[in-house]
């Protein structure tokens, strides 16, 4: 890897997702340990979680090839669209410094938005040329 940067080993799948018996109830009251049990648990089971996610991600790409294909180009132009915005409009620019989390949410939020009108359209023009064929 790039720069002493290594890759997590895999750990064992009873490790990664055990039964009930090895998990406990967050101690709501300490946030600043659950917050790093979160952390930790990230990084110890780094790989395994985007192992998941990729077969999770191929799943539903068979399932519904060009949904996700339309989704991942209206996430990918938005999340270009954001940037382009954050780097020559400067009401944006300092938006996007002084709240990032908001950001974030006003991103995904648009890609949400475009999805479903997209979703929308699609059912529509289905619905339409199916008889034809």
């Amino acid at each position: 890897m790039a720069s002493g940067m290594e890759l997590a080993p895999f750990r064992q799948w009873q490790d990664f997702f055990p039964g009930t018996d090895r998990f406990a109830k967050p101690d709501i009251k300490d946030l600043n340990r659950w917050n790093n049990r979160v952390i930790s648990n990230l990084l110890y089971y780094q790989t395994n979680y985007f192992a998941a996610a990729v077969l999770v991600f191929l799943i539903v790409g068979f399932m519904n090839p060009l949904g996700m294909v339309l989704g991942g180009a209206v996430v990918t132009l938005v999340f270009m669209g954001s940037v382009w915005a954050g780097e020559n409009k400067a009401v944006i620019k300092n938006f996007k410094k002084k709240n990032p989390s908001l950001f974030i949410i006003i991103v995904l939020g648009a890609s949400y938005f475009l999805l479903s009108l997209c979703g929308g359209v699609m059912v529509f023009v289905f619905g339409i040329t199916f008889p034809l064929l």
